[in-house]
């Protein structure tokens, strides 16, 4: 009987207990569309709840445009999970269709909400200055 070397044990191990590696081309991209960003603070702040997904292999937020483009594994995390997170970071955000053609009109239903334009999402406030 042949003997199997420690190393190609060990590493067959780590394959197992880490789950394995993601295949690059099974990844998926989302637009999200997101309410109340006032600033590169919110940016950052949608980013980094974003990218601290398991699951997420990019991401992209666009204050100009109000929009999230998030590159991520859907066996890792769906779709839902991160708007929830930008939702739960303190934005209003939902999920966008931007595949049609612009002569269809990209589809994203953005429902206003009272916290967005109460600025609950930044830290920055209207400063008053003394004249």
């Amino acid at each position: 009987m042949k003997k199997t070397p420690l190393v190609a044990v060990i590493a067959i191990a780590l394959v197992i207990l880490v789950g394995g590696t993601y295949d690059s081309n099974a990844y998926e991209t989302a637009s999200i569309s997101i309410d109340g960003m006032r600033c590169g603070g919110c940016t950052s702040k949608v980013e980094t709840v974003l990218s601290g997904k398991a699951g997420v292999r990019t991401v992209s937020v666009d204050l100009e445009t109000s929009l999230a483009t998030v590159e991520y594994y859907p066996s890792k995390v769906d779709q839902a999970e991160l708007v929830a997170a930008v939702s739960g970071a303190g934005f209003t955000a939902a999920a966008c269709d931007l595949s049609k053609k612009k002569a269809e009109g990209a589809s994203c239903n953005m429902k206003k909400a009272k916290t967005a334009s109460t600025g609950a999402s930044c830290g920055t406030k209207d400063k008053k200055t003394a004249i």
